[in-house]
């Protein structure tokens, strides 16, 4: 059988290493009739990926693609191989392919692009490849003709029921190298893994509209409670990450995702994706009972106007609250996620998102928050013409869309970019409210990072209250500090890697 090498390339400095799932989801489906070897460039150096194909001599090589930084390792990666091996075909697929095909395939380096969903299409590309079939017979592919032009066959959208799809290849990865990054606690291995696709609902600014057409579908609660046993008996996993869109669209297949994890003996803790207004006391006692301990919300704003009017989320600020108050009387642990910078957002409504922030810590000091997110229009979103007609320009190449950074302000009506900015940077300062006593990882840059952290939380703290934001002074030593931090600890993981493998 054919070689072929699947790749997960860097997406920032900051990245958590998540598990490829996409990728072993890929090799699976792909395994019967092509060898498949998997590198991960956040774990693996690009010098190892270039002597996999002097050895092996893959058919293709495949990158999953995202918006952002890893745009540019996928580019100079690709030319290094064609450089050597011209002969070697690249692919790409993920969700910016899936929304810039025509654009993606420009770049000279690129010979296909793999649109929505990968498995089908990609097995039926390899083939062809390989036999020298017809390129128009496959759809949801893009390619270039002899003239060099992009080529896209766009076809429905061929969802596969994910009850037919073989167990994720997790032997082809080195899970405990996940593990080891993902866990924070002696005691807990780590590991995330999904049990559904989609998300049913119209939110303005998602991807789901376009990638996923707002279809839900998932593996049943047998199927997916199956997999979880696999990964609790065999690698050790006793905490999972259920990496979903959303996990309970259908409360009933959650319940019984529940009640076998009880009724196999597994005694695991589990993490999730749920809207605020699926909170409900009762169904997330029945969770816990199962090892359900923490849930991760996408709240947005603190106004009920941008919620309803420009993201049609279909939630209320009420409903936030109500929400964490549930969360806290059921000592369910919380990250919550909020957006800044929408269109038609007011200065005043960017602060009622803040307030609304502080408020919920206080009411449950076990919420977490991730950063204030800048927004960024994305085309396939309903909400991008809205920006556009605004003055938004989006990145007009592959390498544009690569230099684009979720930090950045790039929209045209807001007046002081460099303010919103430094509120997604200082954010984490701000939010931070654990002390030493609760840190559940007590290791020496763990400890360094919080005392830095500590040294000027009270400085940034009152800006947010205060929506001051004049004289950055902390602001510059904060992100000065953060960035020698994130260095450091980068080429100490790495002095470690390489002087205490074994």
């Amino acid at each position: 059988m054919k070689n072929i090498i699947l790749v997960q390339p860097q997406n920032g400095l900051n990245e958590t290493s998540y598990v490829p799932l996409g990728l072993i989801s890929l090799a699976a489906y792909i395994r019967n009739d092509f060898n498949v070897k998997i590198i991960d460039l956040r774990f693996d150096p690009s010098e190892d990926l270039y002597r996999a194909i002097d050895e092996l001599r893959p058919l293709a090589v495949g990158f999953t693609m995202l918006t952002g930084s890893c745009i540019i390792q996928i580019i100079e990666t690709s030319r290094k191989i064609k450089e050597k091996h011209p002969e070697i075909k690249i692919v790409v697929g993920g969700i910016h392919p899936t929304f810039f095909p025509g654009q993606t395939l420009r770049n000279p380096f690129i010979d296909f692009v793999v649109v929505n969903e990968a498995e089908k299409a990609f097995l039926k590309l390899l083939k062809s490849i390989e036999g020298g079939g017809s390129l128009w017979q496959i759809e949801n592919l893009g390619w270039k003709d002899k003239d060099n032009q992009p080529q896209i066959n766009i076809g429905p959208a061929d969802f596969i029921d994910m009850n037919e799809l073989p167990m994720p290849a997790w032997d082809l990865i080195d899970v405990k190298k996940y593990v080891k990054k993902l866990s924070n606690i002696p005691s807990e291995r780590v590991i995330d893994f999904y049990t559904s696709k989609g998300c049913p609902y119209p939110c303005s600014f998602c991807y789901n509209l376009n990638f996923n057409k707002r279809k839900w579908r998932a593996k049943s609660a047998q199927k997916a409670a199956d997999e979880l046993e696999f990964l609790y008996r065999r690698y050790g996993i006793n905490y999972f990450i259920i990496h979903d869109d959303n996990f309970v669209v259908d409360k009933e297949r959650a319940l019984e995702f529940a009640r076998l994890i009880i009724a196999k003996g597994l005694k695991v803790k589990y993490s999730i994706d749920m809207r605020v207004d699926f909170f409900d006391y009762e169904f997330m006692k029945k969770l816990k009972e199962s090892g359900f301990c923490e849930v991760r919300v996408g709240c947005e704003s603190g106004s009920n106007r941008i919620l309803k009017e420009i993201i049609q989320k279909g939630i209320t600020v009420e409903q936030t609250i109500k929400a964490v108050e549930t969360a806290k009387s059921l000592d369910i642990k919380l990250i919550l996620s909020f957006v800044i910078g929408w269109p038609t957002e007011t200065l005043e409504e960017r602060q009622q998102t803040i307030d609304l922030i502080i408020k919920l810590q206080k009411i449950h000091p076990k919420a977490a928050i991730y950063p204030l997110w800048i927004y960024i229009p994305y085309p396939g979103t309903n909400l991008f013409q809205k920006a556009v007609d605004m003055g938004f320009e989006a990145p007009r190449s592959l390498v544009e869309w690569g230099n684009y950074f979720w930090g950045k302000a790039y929209l045209p009506w807001l007046k002081n970019k460099k303010e919103y900015e430094m509120i997604h940077e200082l954010s984490p300062f701000a939010w931070y409210n654990k002390s030493i006593a609760t840190l559940t990882n007590r290791s020496l840059k763990n400890i360094i990072r919080h005392l830095l952290i500590k040294t000027f939380r009270p400085f940034v703290l009152f800006r947010f209250k205060n929506n001051f934001w004049k004289f950055p002074i902390e602001a510059k030593m904060t992100s000065f500090f953060k960035k020698i931090f994130q260095k450091s600890i980068k080429r100490y993981d790495k002095f470690v890697a390489v002087n205490f493998k074994h």
